[in-house]
């Protein structure tokens, strides 16, 4: 995989989740979609394991830095570096699961495992904060209603999956992804 290329994707869907994400959104409702997660997923599911799981990681880790979370008091924000690593590394292991099933070139390939996966990941981040708020952790934190705008902003990341892969589509082949797919051989 070209690093360079998958740091300017990454640069890129950033800005759009940091641009996009608030008028993309419905309503008054914290449902909305993620283009780091489409992103993420486009790479766990086209380039080799180990580099799929280092981009996910680096992916999640963007987006724990980029979005700060507030505090009971509303007066200040802070930020917690792990719970949408951990998520988007896990929902990395479940494209890697089941990537060998799917047409890998297909938008809704893309599409339909943003959704899943951006749902598992979502639910990490979920019981990560809900352990916290329990253990006494001063944060804003309702896990019932997080819980279901997150699986909103899931679906939501599912139908954004669709135009945004077919970009990823075509541009490819300047990230130089070199799978291989592991075949077992028996000599006799």
């Amino acid at each position: 995989m070209n690093w360079v290329v998958f740091t300017l994707g990454a640069w890129t869907m950033l800005g759009f989740e940091q641009g996009f994400k608030g008028s993309l959104s419905l309503g008054t409702t914290s449902i909305a979609p993620s283009f780091l997660a489409v992103y993420a997923v486009f790479i766990a599911s086209s380039s080799p394991p180990r580099a799929a799981q280092w981009g996910c990681l680096i992916l999640g880790a963007l987006m724990d830095l980029s979005s700060p979370i507030a505090r009971i008091d509303s007066t200040t924000l802070f930020t917690l570096l792990g719970p949408n690593a951990l998520g988007a590394l896990l929902m990395c292991q479940l494209v890697l699961a089941i990537r060998g099933l799917m047409f890998r070139r297909n938008p809704l390939t893309i599409a339909f495992l943003s959704c899943v996966g951006f749902a598992l990941w979502q639910v990490v981040v979920t019981a990560i904060f809900s352990i916290r708020h329990i253990a006494g952790d001063p944060t804003a934190w309702a896990p019932n209603a997080e819980l279901g705008a997150r699986l909103g902003s899931s679906v939501y990341t599912g139908i954004l999956a669709l135009p945004v892969s077919l970009v990823l589509i075509v541009l490819m082949p300047m990230f130089a992804f070199q799978y291989i797919p592991y075949r077992i051989t028996h000599r006799r």
